[in-house]
């Protein structure tokens, strides 16, 4: 809020004289005189605010004197020979104030206003007396202390009103007025249904601001005690259900045991006020009963005194599978491999079933005992490929999950031919992402073939594409599958004679099975993130504009 100052300045142009205390006079000008209230100010009741009128000013060689009215025309303080006065408004206030500023000897004054904001203060709650248990038909009376005022030593008390009001828990609510400067309040009430009770205490003063307090309240019956469990719940499995309880007893040989309805169960540790904590880690999904009952040692025999249940409705997580590795080189056709995982389950209790698929028809299903969250598997490939691995673990409770390898697996046999090829094709548009309009001729040669004892093939790869200005060059090959008409073999090189560069080529040698001849390159490299930014890719086997495709027998 911005509040304009308003200044009301009382001038005359009668020119005075002042005799001075030595019979000394000067020649004055009233208009010379200017009151300023060195306002707005803004403040909270019952704290003081310095009121500064520092910039006042009146003629050469006069003292000033300074009389406020503080409270909106209500009246004239009386005169202050300092500019500066401390004062506070035992209330809160919104309106406005005034100065007067003149001098000995003078009638002439000059007067000037500001607003002032003195905001209301909640009360505070500083002490209640109370029981926390008690019998039915026994009234429970209640003490509340507060104080609204000064925050120092001083103490000076607000002018506000209040309300007291006691919210009982069971529908019912005594409210008190409580007259400026009472700072305590009384209330009594007596339940007729036993059970714990959240009371509300609170203060409210006459412009809005309270401060409340809640009590917990254990009612019992006179001559039987109660046993309560708490409320129900719902957790996933493999969190901790965390509750809390009450009872109320007579005499000093109770105790409380508890069953939590799955393999727990023990005495429950007392706090004070007759509860208890109930914190327990279910493993394993379902509803469980928990179950609560307070004993006596009568005489040396525990007898029951009371009872009381609560549910607790356990969710099944699933399983997470965590890593996955196998054979991330090239392995030779008869090779076998291994693929290892671990994943994990907030349901501690699960069974598992873990499920491989090796990407060639076959698939494997383990049994893992409890407790087992690794999984080992060894696979040999019939026939050469590029295969994924996909694997499910999932629960006896039927949650699942299921991850594939991030690479391939790729299968080879060094004796099963090699791969020649040369001609052209037409890259189709969004072959070259730098443009994805640009179009055209690209041309490619290459070999690939095994050489007799080598793991690695060897050979050459060439492939330019003419619109970019782009010429690929092969340096080293990773492997090289053949399969009927069709071959596909990886490596990496340079372009334009730069760089590291990993590329794929697949092609279709048309002449086996009727067909035309195909050509598909994929060129890429990682980034400093570690993620593959695609340099050439004709998306799709692209039959060839000229040239042959040939597939040798070994």
């Amino acid at each position: 809020m911005v509040v304009h100052k308003k200044k009301r300045v009382i001038c005359t142009t009668i020119m005075l004289v002042l005799t001075t205390f030595v019979g000394m006079s000067i020649t004055v000008n009233a208009q010379d005189l200017i009151a300023d209230t060195g306002g707005p100010y803004l403040g909270q009741e019952c704290v003081s605010i310095k009121l500064n009128a520092s910039n006042s000013s009146g003629p050469d060689g006069v003292q000033l004197r300074y009389r406020w009215d503080l409270d909106d025309g209500a009246g004239w303080s009386m005169y202050y020979y300092s500019p500066i006065l401390e004062w506070l408004w035992q209330d809160d206030f919104e309106g406005t104030i005034l100065l007067e500023v003149s001098y000995d000897g003078s009638t002439e004054v000059a007067v000037d206003s500001t607003q002032v904001i003195i905001e209301n203060i909640p009360p505070q709650i500083t002490y209640i007396n109370g029981p926390t248990v008690i019998d039915i038909g026994t009234p429970a009376d209640f003490d509340v202390n507060f104080y609204d005022g000064s925050p120092d030593e001083r103490q000076i008390p607000s002018f506000d009103e209040y309300i007291a009001s006691f919210s009982w828990d069971d529908g019912s609510t005594d409210e008190m007025p409580l007259e400026a400067g009472v700072f305590s309040a009384s209330a009594s009430h007596t339940y007729e249904v036993a059970g714990s009770y959240l009371l509300n205490i609170s203060i409210m003063d006459d412009n809005g601001g309270i401060d409340s307090v809640e009590w917990v309240l254990v009612v019992g019956g006179t001559n039987e005690p109660m046993v309560e469990a708490g409320p129900d719940g719902a957790i996933d499995e493999g969190s901790f259900f965390v509750s809390s309880g009450y009872f109320t007893k007579t005499g000093n040989n109770f105790f409380a045991y508890v069953s939590y309805g799955d393999y727990e169960e023990g005495e429950l540790q007392l706090n004070a006020g007759n509860t208890f904590d109930l914190i327990h880690q279910y493993g394993d999904n379902g509803d469980y009963t928990i179950y609560v009952i307070l004993l006596e040692n009568i005489s040396g025999e525990y007898v029951e005194f009371g009872s009381d249940f609560a549910t607790v409705h356990v969710n099944n997580l699933p399983p997470v599978i965590e890593s996955m590795s196998s054979s991330a080189d090239p392995v030779q056709l008869g090779t076998p491999i291994t693929l290892t995982a671990m994943f994990s389950d907030p349901g501690f209790l699960d069974t598992h079933i873990a499920t491989v698929e090796w990407g060639d028809e076959q698939t494997t299903e383990t049994e893992l005992e409890f407790g087992t969250y690794a999984v080992e598997e060894n696979h040999t490939y019939e026939t050469p490929g590029v295969y994924q691995i996909t694997l499910t673990i999932t629960d006896d409770d039927g949650g699942s999950d299921t991850e594939s390898l991030s690479y391939y697996i790729v299968v080879y046999d060094s004796n099963d031919g090699f791969v020649t090829g040369g001609g052209w094709i037409i890259a189709p548009p969004g072959s070259y992402p730098a443009d994805p309009n640009l179009t055209g001729k690209a041309t490619f040669g290459f070999v690939s073939k095994y050489k007799k004892g080598k793991t690695y093939p060897e050979g050459n790869t060439e492939f330019q594409f003419h619109a970019a200005g782009m010429n690929f060059h092969s340096h080293t090959y990773d492997w090289l599958i053949v399969a009927g008409s069709r071959a596909m073999y990886k490596g990496s090189g340079t372009i334009n004679g730069e760089g590291n560069y990993t590329f794929m080529l697949t092609c279709l040698d048309g002449k086996n099975s009727g067909d035309v001849d195909t050509f598909r390159i994929k060129i890429w490299y990682e980034d400093d993130n570690g993620d593959d930014v695609i340099v050439f890719d004709n998306g799709n086997d692209t039959p060839l504009e000229a040239g042959q495709i040939t597939i040798h027998k070994a």
